[in-house]
């Protein structure tokens, strides 16, 4: 496979060669990283030291896993409010002359608590859900450059991966706010987004309007009603006032 080189020199790492996950031991989060494929780093000095950026909610953390030569394996969270951060894996240059030289970075991923890391990949789709304290609200979306929607649940709510995908109330009336959110923000350009997730976003809209590409060129309005036509055929599909209403007859017959 080829490798891709930046111009500035800093090579791209894939995802792939790199596996990491949040374990808790003693009361203590840390993150584990194991190299899964040595030759993503052939030519890049033993020295170099090996670096993970955490970010969440404007919360930035580094961190420092040693060097290729001798790296360690885990290292400890001291931020207390990550819960589900986007992380990138750098390798950085530490010989005079060169010292704080970007050599290698993946890109940028979402590693979730509670569970195995979530990778490029999403296991429950294109839309992550992950418990947080976010009180008083009981849901919020957040839009992530290089990676899958993510909406926090606060943890009060039992279960809460659960709830978001069976409590009719959640399915019908939050999940279209949702989705309308994310096109907003994906037909904010005038052209298709490079980005993988949003093209997985854009498939699946081909799966609910076939042939109804979204309008790029044209004006807010169109925008606006391409979204509109979405929404109804997302509801439509699913029976979300079906479930809805049903949901509201049982309860007001118990």
């Amino acid at each position: 496979m080829r490798k891709r080189i930046r111009l500035t020199g800093r090579r791209q790492i894939a995802r792939s060669s790199v596996e990491t996950k949040i374990i808790e031991i003693g009361g203590k989060r840390l993150v584990s990283v194991t190299i899964a494929h040595q030759e993503a780093f052939h030519k890049m000095p033993q020295t170099a030291r090996i670096r993970l950026r955490l970010s969440e909610n404007k919360f930035s953390e580094t961190l420092e896993f040693g060097t290729l030569g001798e790296m360690k394996t885990t290292a400890e969270i001291r931020n207390g409010a990550f819960s589900a951060p986007s992380c990138q894996l750098r390798v950085v240059d530490s010989d005079e002359g060169h010292k704080g030289l970007l050599l290698g970075s993946t890109d940028t991923w979402t590693l979730r608590t509670g569970g195995e890391d979530e990778g490029g990949t999403a296991s429950e789709g294109i839309l992550l859900f992950q418990p947080h304290e976010i009180a008083p609200r009981a849901w919020k979306l957040e839009l992530r450059e290089d990676d899958y929607p993510i909406v926090y649940i606060d943890k009060k709510i039992p279960d809460a991966r659960t709830w978001v995908r069976n409590d009719p109330i959640f399915v019908s009336c939050v999940l279209p706010a949702i989705v309308r959110e994310v096109f907003d923000d994906i037909l904010i350009a005038n052209s298709p987004p490079g980005h993988a997730w949003a093209r997985e976003w854009l498939g699946w809209a081909e799966t609910l309007m076939p042939g109804k590409s979204p309008p790029w060129t044209d004006g807010r309005a169109q925008k606006q009603d391409w979204i509109a036509d979405l929404l109804d055929s997302f509801c439509q599909r699913h029976g979300m006032l079906g479930l809805l209403v049903g949901k509201l007859n049982q309860e007001a017959a118990a």
